[in-house]
């Protein structure tokens, strides 16, 4: 039995709307990590997003039909109104940089454009490969980087002019690496749902090579690896001292739905939609702590 209707959730998820909502709170978590108020960056992280995700599906139509063949359908029947809600959605999110952030915030907001387009088209000057995608752990490491980056800096560009936040370089950094380790393991959760289709087109992803069960441990590692970097930059003074314990009901939830994927009653196709909602529950969780902590970063 479904809670939410087809249609809607078709065209929530294939819109790429949820992921851009996850995306305001990655932008929230990060901007609370380098102790910057929350600004222009939450609605530029959306609408850059939802443009740049829309264009990947539209160029990968006939490459993704068969690991995304329910997204491809929906998609397919929409090419124009696709085409036209991206271009809208880039060009606005532009504008909120330039007019909020200048250029550093506008080079940041084309980075996840510039890297798309090497990851999807064929731009690539090799003659063994053409397009980043093809390219095994390449793959992976280009998609978490371009996620990571702005989602940690954009925020810092747009309050960059305001002296007290002179200081959050530093916890931005360690956000971007947060969000890095992040994106990587909703990655390879999103290659072990394509495994089949993957391994038929010769797609070298981490669950085509090494096997879906030492993907899972590699998961499991990088889990450890992302929260142990927040807690040492806690205990070093460069984000606050709640953080660890703020993100770590989100590091357990990512790591059940790694764990349920090779569960044969579960749908992997609902996980790892529930993993791209692993950003709604940082956010929760960073609200919640640091209300509980108080100004000074200490329990209170």
């Amino acid at each position: 039995m479904r809670i939410v209707p087809p249609r809607l959730y078709s065209a929530v998820v294939h819109s790429s709307v949820f992921l851009g909502a996850s995306t305001i709170a990655e932008v929230f978590v990060a901007s609370a990590l380098a102790g910057i108020a929350p600004n222009a960056a939450l609605v530029v992280g959306f609408l850059i997003t939802v443009g740049v995700y829309n264009f990947d599906k539209l160029a990968d139509l006939d490459a993704d039909a068969e690991n995304y063949a329910e997204r491809t359908a929906f998609v397919a029947s929409h090419p124009q109104v696709y085409a036209a809600c991206s271009v809208v959605a880039v060009a606005v999110a532009i504008w909120l940089a330039v007019r909020h952030g200048g250029v550093y915030a506008l080079g940041l907001t084309l980075f996840p454009g510039v890297v798309a387009a090497f990851y999807s088209v064929p731009l690539v000057p090799l003659s063994s490969v053409d397009r980043l995608k093809d390219v095994f752990l390449v793959n992976t490491a280009t998609v978490s980087l371009a996620w990571a980056v702005p989602v940690a800096f954009i925020p810092l560009a747009v309050a960059a002019t305001a002296p007290e936040y002179a200081a959050g370089a530093a916890g931005a950094a360690v956000a971007a690496l947060w969000f890095f380790f992040r994106s990587a393991i909703s990655v390879e959760v999103h290659n072990v749902r394509d495994v089949t289709g993957d391994a038929r087109n010769g797609i070298e992803t981490l669950p085509t090579v090494v096997g879906v069960r030492r993907t899972q441990l590699g998961l499991y590692g990088l889990e450890l690896v992302s929260l142990g970097l927040v807690w040492a930059a806690s205990w070093v003074g460069v984000v606050p001292a709640w953080a660890p314990v703020a993100l770590l009901p989100s590091v357990a939830y990512s790591t059940w739905i790694t764990h349920a994927l090779t569960g044969s009653d579960r749908s992997v196709e609902r996980l790892c939609t529930l993993r791209d909602g692993e950003g709604v529950l940082m956010a929760v969780g960073v609200a919640v702590v640091a209300s509980v902590a108080g100004p000074a970063g200490a329990f209170v």
